[in-house]
This record gives C-alpha cells, sequence and structure tokens, in this order.
C-alpha cells in the first residue's frame, strides 16, 4: 500500500510512522486513520519488526480531526446510531491487544482525537513543546475511543475528570506531572530519546515483551490479585520452558547481546 498521510520506516527491527499532514499540524483525517492502521499492522506481522515509534512531521503531533470539511467532517451527524444488537468492534482494544510496542513522541501540539488515539499505546514521551488537550466538551461532543474508561486508569479519575470536563490545555511540564507523559525532553532530543528506549526494548526477548504488555493491558481491567497471580505464573512458567530462558541467563555470563530464538508473530503461545 502506497501512503498519502503516513511516511512509513523500518530500520534496525524498529519503525517510524510519520504523520505527514504538517501543513495542517497532522490534523486526522479518515485517510489518515486507516494508514495509520495498516502501517501499525505490517510491523505486528513482520517477525523482524520489534517496536513503533509515533510521532507527527512538522511542529505538531496532531491537532485532533480535520474539520475544514465542516461540522459533519468527524462529529457524530454522519454516523449511523449504534445498534446494542450488533456486536460492536472496540478500537481502544485493537491497540491494547498489540504485540509489539508503540512508543509516542508528542511534537507539539496533541488535542481532541490527537491525544485520545495514542491512550491505548504503550509509552508516551513529549517534548517541550507539546501541548495537550482533551477539548471535545468544548466542541459539544464528548471524548471518545473509550477515553473516560482508559483516562482515570493511567492519571486517575480525579485528574483525568480535571482534563476532559475543562478542556484546557496543558503544557509537556503538566502532562509530565499527571503522569500522561513518562518523560519531557528538549525538542531536538525527541526523536533520539524514542530510538533510545526502543534500542532498548530491542534487547529483551520478542515474546517475553509481548506477553508482558499482554499482562499489562489485561491487568488494567478489573482483575483481582488472585487472578492477576494466576495468569502471571502460567506465562511465567511458560517463558520459562523455552530456549529465550536459557540463552538470556548463557548470553548474561558470557556478557554479550543475546541471540533471541522465539519471534512474534509466529511463537506466541496459544492461550
Amino acid at each position: 500500500m502506497e501512503y498519502e498521510q503516513i511516511i512509513f520506516e523500518k530500520t534496525d527491527q524498529i519503525a517510524t510512522i510519520t504523520l505527514n499532514r504538517p501543513e495542517r499540524l497532522n490534523a486526522l483525517t479518515w485517510q489518515m486513520g486507516k494508514e495509520l492502521w495498516d502501517t501499525i499492522m505490517n510491523v505486528e506481522n513482520d517477525p523482524e519488526m520489534r517496536v513503533t515509534i509515533l510521532t507527527g512531521k512538522g511542529r505538531g503531533f496532531c491537532a485532533g480531526a480535520d474539520l475544514s470539511g465542516g461540522k459533519s467532517t468527524f462529529s457524530g451527524e454522519n454516523r449511523p446510531k449504534p445498534d446494542k444488537n450488533k456486536p460492536q468492534t472496540s478500537n481502544i482494544q485493537k491497540y491494547m491487544n498489540l504485540n509489539k510496542p508503540v512508543i509516542v513522541a508528542i511534537n507539539g501540539p496533541a488535542v481532541g482525537i490527537g491525544i485520545t488515539m495514542i491512550l491505548p499505546f504503550d509509552i508516551r514521551i513529549a517534548s517541550e513543546s507539546a501541548r495537550i488537550g482533551i477539548v471535545f466538551n468544548r466542541r459539544g461532543v464528548i471524548p471518545e475511543i473509550a477515553c473516560p474508561w482508559i483516562l482515570p486508569r493511567i492519571i486517575g479519575i480525579s485528574k483525568a475528570a480535571e482534563l476532559m470536563l475543562t478542556g484546557r490545555i496543558i503544557d509537556a511540564k503538566e502532562a509530565l506531572e499527571f503522569g500522561l507523559v513518562s518523560k519531557v525532553v528538549p525538542d531536538d532530543k525527541l526523536m533520539d530519546t524514542a530510538r533510545k528506549i526502543a534500542e532498548e526494548i530491542v534487547l529483551s526477548a520478542p515474546v517475553s515483551v509481548a506477553l508482558t504488555k499482554k499482562m499489562l493491558n489485561l491487568f488494567l481491567k478489573e482483575t483481582d490479585i488472585l487472578e492477576a497471580e494466576k495468569i502471571n505464573s502460567k506465562y511465567f512458567w511458560w517463558t520459562g520452558k523455552q530456549p529465550d530462558a536459557r540463552e538470556g541467563v548463557i548470553s548474561f555470563l558470557e556478557k554479550r547481546k543475546p541471540n533471541w530464538k522465539l519471534k512474534v508473530p509466529g511463537d506466541m503461545p496459544d492461550f
């Protein structure tokens, strides 16, 4: 697939996806959304790729939905009424169920869907010039992509309520204080920092990373401690029987980089 609104690159087991509408501060269109999912699945299905970095071209990450087509462009005006009898596809679940980590490098504004669409991803870091706002209430609609479900689980209900109900825009420092991002770096260090985190993930065993990621997202739900420990023990038992467990110890003792045997997809356990 050729991409019109996305730049997609693969180097050294790390993919970089760049939203590419800088003249519109990378405002999201239906086309961009389709291309974004296609590139993410390209990485997911490539056994040689390990991590994705997502960022925006120019001086902004994503200034929300592109409303240049009028008020109904991304609003609910032209959407069909949800059918309660028809199984619904969960967009947030699609992103959370990915086996491979996604690091979001927020450069400049991330507003509206520009922030809610990246909440299901794994690691968010921001440049000092980043500005973040969940502004839906100020546009007469409500936060989407299950934001009221996932945001309190990331930053706590009081802080989530403050951001969603006021719709105010916060700077990178406050986003760090809220726990919405894990790191704030100078603008010119953003991509180097994201790349460094990705390289550190690549050092870990692919299937171990995938299973750890799966548990993190699974335990976001109301999983009690006994059930969580049961799942954790099952995954630990399985990984301990695999060749990567032996390779992890031997490479450590031999002071060399590990040569992991298992790959994702292909070698994931069937449970």
